[in-house]
């Protein structure tokens, strides 16, 4: 293949025919996976680009294959593994996980040629042409670009960056980047090279130098392109093309295929390429996004745009020769008693249109679009069953994209900087307005998840698997809230996401986590017990056992506000629990008598819940509200349940003696929400479920006193939400944690089967990170919707949520509903949403333990179940 491209220098490409390109990186912002305001944004910042384009541009996106060394680089940036071999193991057996997956990225080009600038300039580059074309003829070496051309070509790429402004955020690319891209074009696929950082080649460690990179460009020049496969076999080892009919079979082979020397031989790539041949008259937006579904189609596809831009006075003129050409037909037609075709009138409507247009806004302009994509596989068949596949996909909204016979090779040159658009592209191209190329959202950030961080899971739904990481700390350390929420239904893997939160905390922070658990198979525990460090397991005994069972139950805490806390802290964090314990109003007797009971109380060195009843009993030889309240707390202190509080025997939490505290709950009662919706209701409510209330208001406290006391990050982990913010004093709490919790380096995330549980408006709005799981309610799945920024009356979302996410019968059975579980629609901090499947960090035992699905025996081995 004779490449045009003599020379390069930073951004530059110096090509044989005389013309110097500028490359840059485009950078979008926002995701086309965003919705709503996000989305509009994109759009918007899309047109902008699109306006301010000037002559010929080529805008090319690239599938990059991102190799695990650099996805685990961002896992451990920042980290020191020396201090933290847990982590460091964590992120080895992860690399091994990356080890058996296709993980790809996407990056974005422009490149542009840069016009002269007078007689001079012209001359200069017929110059350089004539001189190449000479030397290539003599076998001569073309001689580099001289350092005043390198200079002027800089400051006219300057200019044009300019020009382009700042909608898309652009930067100039790199001489490795650039040869990236020129020694990706023949591998796609196989061998690929890896796309690095702004000095070094292919991740070699290389560094470029001035010219280093001609040397690299001599080798491009050794790939052969054969179009139709011409140079393949069949299977029996013979040639394809012996026969009669073997040149005719050879015509129909529309694809290209690339033969590239290598280490081992040569390398093959079959790549098939494609144009946008039609498309539908009309197209709105929301609706028309085309090119971000080439990326989310299911393979690998890359697809480039040959734009050449017509100012407003051109395209006005040009509009007002078709629009008389149009109207003409009308008098051809004249004589025919059916009348003017349809589609004519329609063309004419359609011209009329658009001069409307161009005539309303003096920015508006007129692009010639030639849409190009490539596909491509280790064989023949596969290229061509990829490209059928792509084309198909697009038949029912009216795009057709079409294999040009004989037109692959400038094709495949279409693809890169430096070669003039060729004529295939151009008898296929589109005309459009500015304002509808920005439709199809050429741009569109492809980064999902945190920076770094822990790898949380892979991004499903980019048209191959990409890393979604998580750092609990992003968020709170980038002046942002936190907080991370997890809805969707039972068996949906709310708390398996939550387990593996802890994880992180616990594996890559070192921090501290505080989980309350209430099944009644303690789930919690074995994790605790499968993560490094000391960890105290609070049992409160299940009051469904008879009294007997519960006074000998083996209890390891107590939880004891008296004792677990210390000094006014205690005070305050006593009085509201007791208060609500015993449903006393702010300003009743009784009120008073307790806080004058605690006021002597706290603080001392034999502060209990004990000494309170006796300090109440001796006021109330002069108080009867005292009185009153003694008695009741006698009473109630022979209740088992309450052993957690006054068995003096049991040693009390450690709030910073512990790297993970597990409060099992067990079913403790708690008040339902009919109970708690009237006064009167709530007046009924057994002691029992007020005690489960005020527990759960108390465990609250205690994860803030252990999460906010410290330097080391904490994260309080609420399983089933509505057990702390169904109160108005543990939704506060919560919001203290959401709201302050980065001044603090502390952070919680919550769990639930609804949007509802999860507070009131001001807190699931601050929660920064959204997971939402499998609904099959189609009126939950809309609440989940909308909480993640999604139009609830997306049909296409609704889907996802009711039948595609972690489904429970899928066509593959068994083993595919194991793969697919975790699935979950996930919305970053950035607001983007996507899909994503969560993976159990991989530490030892740990995937094992998070393992929550039960194992049902249907009946003993020689007996007939009941």
């Amino acid at each position: 293949m004779d490449s045009t491209i003599l020379d390069l220098s930073g951004n530059l490409l110096f090509c044989a025919d005389g013309s110097t390109w500028a490359v840059w990186r485009a950078h979008p912002v926002e995701s086309a996976r965003s919705t709503g305001a996000q989305l509009q944004d994109l759009y918007s910042r899309t047109l902008a680009f699109m306006k301010s384009l000037r002559g010929e541009v080529l805008v090319v996106s690239l599938c990059e294959q991102v190799q695990p060394h650099a996805i685990i680089r961002r896992c451990i940036e920042g980290i020191d593994l020396d201090a933290n071999p847990h982590w460091a193991e964590t992120v080895h057996n992860a690399w091994d996980q990356l080890d058996t997956l296709e993980v790809l990225g996407r990056s974005y080009w422009v490149a542009t040629p840069l016009a002269g600038h007078g007689w001079r300039d012209a001359a200069q580059g017929l110059l350089r042409a004539t001189g190449a074309a000479l030397a290539e003829n003599l076998g001569i070496p073309a001689r580099p670009a001289s350092r005043a051309a390198v200079e002027q070509a800089q400051a006219r790429a300057r200019t044009v960056a300019l020009e382009l402004g700042s909608s898309i955020p652009l930067r100039p690319a790199s001489e490795a980047e650039l040869l990236w891209w020129l020694s990706r074009a023949p591998v796609r696929g196989v061998n690929e090279p890896q796309l690095d950082g702004a000095a070094a080649v292919h991740n070699t460690g290389i560094t470029l130098t001035r010219g280093g990179g001609r040397a690299r460009l001599a080798t491009l020049r050794g790939t052969v392109l054969d179009e139709g496969g011409r140079t393949d076999t069949d299977p029996e080892g013979g040639s394809r093309r012996t026969g009669l009919l073997g040149p005719l079979r050879t015509l129909n082979r529309r694809f290209l295929k690339c033969l590239t020397p290598g280490d081992e031989g040569l390398v093959a790539s079959y790549q098939a390429y494609l144009v946008l041949a039609e498309m539908p008259r009309v197209i709105t937006f929301p609706g028309h996004e085309i090119l971000p579904r080439l990326a989310g189609i299911g393979f690998d596809v890359d697809y480039a745009l040959r734009i050449t831009a017509k100012t407003n006075e051109e395209a006005r003129a040009a509009n007002r020769r078709r629009t008389r050409d149009l109207m003409s037909q009308d008098e051809e037609h004249g004589g025919d008693d059916a009348g003017v075709p349809a589609d004519v009138q329609s063309a004419q409507e359609e011209q009329q249109h658009k001069n409307e247009r161009l005539g309303a806004s003096s920015t508006e302009l007129e692009l010639e679009v030639g849409l190009l994509a490539c596909v491509w596989g280790t064989t023949a068949e596969d290229c061509d069953r990829r490209a059928r596949a792509l084309r198909s996909a697009f038949l029912g909204s009216e795009y057709t994209w079409e294999r040009p016979l004989g037109g692959q090779i400038p094709l495949y040159q279409a693809f890169l900087p430096g070669y003039r658009t060729p004529m295939v592209v151009r008898e296929t191209s589109q005309n459009l307005l500015a304002t509808d190329l920005a439709m199809l959202l050429p741009f569109s950030a492809t980064e999902f998840g945190d920076p770094t961080g822990a790898l949380f899971g892979l991004v499903l739904d980019g048209g191959a698997l990409s890393p979604f990481l998580l750092d609990p700390t992003y968020g709170p350390s980038h002046d942002s809230s936190g907080g991370l929420a997890i809805v969707g239904e039972l068996g949906s893997g709310k708390s398996v996401v939550l387990k593996n939160v802890a994880a992180v905390v616990r594996l890559m922070l070192d921090g501290r986590v505080i989980v309350i658990d209430r099944t009644r198979s303690r789930e919690w525990e074995p994790v605790a017990r499968a993560l490094p460090g000391d960890s105290q397991i609070v049992d409160i005994v299940d009051p469904t056992f008879d009294g007997e069972r519960t006074a000998h139950a083996e209890l390891r805490y107590s939880c004891d506000p008296l004792r677990v806390f210390t000094g006014k802290t205690s005070t305050g964090i006593a009085e509201t629990f007791f208060a609500s314990w015993l449903d006393l109003e702010s300003h009743s007797a009784e009120r008073d008598a307790l806080g004058r009971g605690l006021d002597e109380v706290s603080g001392g060195a034999d502060a209990s819940s004990n000494t309170l009843i006796d300090t109440l009993a001796r006021h109330g030889r002069d108080d009867p509200a005292a009185k009153a309240l003694a008695e009741r707390l006698r009473r109630l202190r022979r209740d088992p349940i309450t052993r957690c509080l006054f068995d003096a025997d049991l040693p009390p939490v450690d709030l910073l003696g512990a790297d993970m505290v597990v409060f099992c709950t067990n079913e403790i009662p708690l008040p339902t929400t009919l109970e708690m919706s009237t006064d009167r209701m709530a007046s009924r409510i057994t002691v029992r479920k007020l005690f489960g209330r005020a527990f759960h208001l108390l465990i609250a406290a205690i994860a803030k006193e252990i999460c906010f006391a410290t330097d080391r990050w904490g994260e309080f982990i609420c399983d089933e939400a509505y057990n702390v913010t169904g109160t108005p004093e543990g939704q506060q709490i919560a919001l203290e944690f959401v709201r302050d919790g980065r001044k603090h380096g502390a952070d919680a995330a919550f769990g639930s089967h609804a949007v509802a549980d999860l507070g009131d408006e001001v807190l699931r709005g601050l929660i920064a990170v959204r997971f939402l799981g499998r609904h099959r309610d189609d009126h939950l799945a809309r609440g989940g919707l909308e909480w993640l920024g999604i139009d609830p009356d997306d049909a296409h979302y609704r889907e996802i949520v009711t039948k595609d996410l972690s489904p429970i019968n899928p066509a593959g059975g068994d083993p595919e509903r194991q793969a697919r579980a975790g699935e979950f629609l996930v919305r970053d901090h950035a607001s983007r949403v996507g899909k994503v499947k969560v993976l159990t960090q991989p530490y030892r035992d740990l995937p094992r333990a998070v393992l929550t699905t039960p194992t049902i025996t249907r009946g003993a081995p020689g007996h007939s179940p009941a």
